[in-house]
């Protein structure tokens, strides 16, 4: 074997050991038969979950690591829901996360909406294969995170200049663009009001 073949080989091996990056999943529920059902669920060897009991547990966590994809209960004792997204978004402003609820919240679901979150999902869960494609498209984003961003600053929104090959449900990537795209939207005139105080 030549040389130029050994290193080849060297580099296939060197892949082959490297552990690909973990994906983390938050369940923050004060249920919690809801985070062993996450766990079941979207565990596995690519996927951490974790489950907090409330806010005030999930924010220690967030200091401690960055979660990817955050489940998030609108009704938490002590600090709700919606208090607790906007907490996590100062911390970790690049976690996906999706509001749960089996209440009627209309009106904390669009401050959470307004505040970043990025989807809802009402307990009990009915659809599971709604959970899972929400973990798909969310570990979709976060490969292709500074693509989405770009796409979503530039108000460019179509999900197919992200990925064509990508078999999701191309309606939900859509939508969670387009709402990325709103807010950055609606935060340029903000910031421009700001730098030229």
């Amino acid at each position: 074997m030549t040389e130029e073949g050994k290193a080849r080989k060297r580099g296939r091996q060197a892949k082959e050991e490297q552990p690909q990056k973990s994906f983390k999943v938050l369940v923050v529920d004060d249920d919690q038969e809801i985070g062993y059902m996450f766990q079941r669920l979207l565990g596995g060897p690519q996927t951490t979950v974790t489950i907090a009991r409330d806010g005030y547990e999930a924010l220690e966590m967030i200091k401690s690591e960055p979660y990817n994809l955050i489940f998030l209960d609108v009704r938490l004792p002590g600090m709700d829901g919606v208090q607790t997204l906007e907490e996590i978004k100062k911390l970790s402003p690049d976690s996906i996360v999706v509001m749960m609820s089996g209440y009627s919240v209309e009106e904390e679901i669009k401050r959470a909406m307004a505040l970043g979150a990025q989807d809802f999902i009402a307990k009990p869960f009915e659809d599971i294969d709604e959970i899972m494609t929400i973990e798909e498209v969310a570990r979709y984003l976060s490969l292709h995170e500074l693509t989405v961003r770009r796409l979503a600053r530039d108000g460019e929104i179509p999900a197919f200049k992200i990925g064509r090959q990508w078999r999701v449900k191309k309606a939900l990537l859509d939508r969670w663009i387009e709402r990325e795209a709103m807010r950055n939207v609606q935060e340029r005139p903000s910031q421009e009001r700001k730098e030229k105080a």
